[in-house]
């Protein structure tokens, strides 16, 4: 809201610094306002988040980083080289309504004026941290989740996680086109939810769990009739520290970050959660699954931002089936319309 006059200013002021002096308790005798600590930094932050306030610093960053790409001689990928897209049918209708995506030219770039507006929207549509979510955005999430549970979307997106020619890890049978996948295949995947609750709360979004530090897992997530959630840590695995991310974040190319992150982060926070999300193929049934991942996705878009490199992929690798997406596609998530 902005105040009209200096009259307006002065009573918000004066009713910041009453409710400042109310809330805590240690005000002085003449209604002095004390001086905030670290806590309530960090719960103004949260609120600014929330509220959909855009962090300079992070407008900054994303605009160094377009600029960069700019500058970078991009490798053509072969949009006809996707045999998927040509399945059709009920896939290709569910694929194309429900998740709203186009077909474009892997060389296709936006204006600079045209890419400044989708960052301003994307920094609007901003994951948060579970933990700052209250009772009503909970139950929102929660909702959604039934109804998507409900109309059959939810089941039919998670049998995707089953089937494991999608090459969405680093495996055996897979061969290196599994490392360099797993990032961008389930950043599609988790945005492809969001698209799906979204049908239910157009401002939904998926939160993320900063496991390296809120060791809690959060049960407070819808668990479906067909998920099993067991006490943690009892058969294993375990929760990296935030010095473990930090060094993670060091990693000076793709693959290497992105290796470090799969095998010492994530695997071992499925396998520490000790249940239905533990077991690779059923994973994605338990709807904490995606907070998981939303983190992951998010500990990739910090080290975005300070690095160029990329998934060594091409040909029908690049393609992160069973949509219809590439890896340049998804490698900005300001193109996708979120922040963190």
């Amino acid at each position: 809201m902005i105040l009209k006059s200096s009259k307006d200013r002065a009573k918000a002021t004066e009713d910041g610094a009453r409710h400042q002096h109310d809330a805590d308790g240690h005000g002085n005798a003449a209604g002095g306002m004390r001086f905030p600590t670290r806590e309530d930094l960090a719960g103004m932050r949260r609120q600014w988040r929330a509220d959909g306030a855009i962090d300079p610093e992070q407008l900054s960053l994303r605009l160094a980083r377009y600029v960069r790409d700019q500058e970078q001689e991009r490798e053509p990928v072969a949009t006809a080289a996707n045999p998927l897209v040509r399945l059709g049918g009920r896939f290709a209708e569910r694929t194309s309504t429900d998740f709203k995506v186009e077909t474009r030219g892997p060389r296709a770039r936006l204006a600079a004026h045209d890419w400044l507006d989708v960052l301003i929207q994307s920094l609007r549509r901003t994951r948060l941290d579970h933990r700052d979510l209250g009772a009503s955005g909970r139950k929102e999430f929660n909702d959604a989740l039934k109804a998507a549970y409900a109309r059959g979307d939810y089941p039919w997106l998670a049998a995707w996680h089953e089937d494991m020619s999608h090459r969405m890890h680093t495996m055996a049978h897979v061969g290196p086109a599994g490392t360099q996948r797993f990032l961008p295949w389930h950043r599609i995947y988790v945005f492809g939810l969001e698209e799906f609750l979204r049908t239910t709360h157009p401002n939904l979004r998926v939160p993320y769990w900063d496991f390296a530090n809120d060791h809690s897992r959060p049960d407070w997530v819808w668990q479906p009739p067909d998920v099993e959630r067991h006490p943690p840590g009892e058969q294993g695995g375990s929760l990296p520290d935030q010095a473990t991310i930090d060094t993670i974040l060091l990693k000076s190319t793709y693959t290497d970050f992105t290796t470090s992150l799969e095998f010492d982060a994530h695997n071992g926070v499925h396998n520490w959660c000790n249940g239905t999300i533990s077991d690779i193929a059923l994973a994605a049934k338990d709807p904490i699954f995606w907070l998981l991942h939303a983190n992951v996705d998010r500990i990739w878009d910090t080290w975005q931002l300070t690095h160029a490199g990329k998934p060594n992929v091409s040909g029908v690798d690049a393609y992160l089936d069973p949509t219809i997406y590439s890896t340049e596609d998804v490698n900005d998530i300001s193109q996708l319309g979120y922040s963190y």
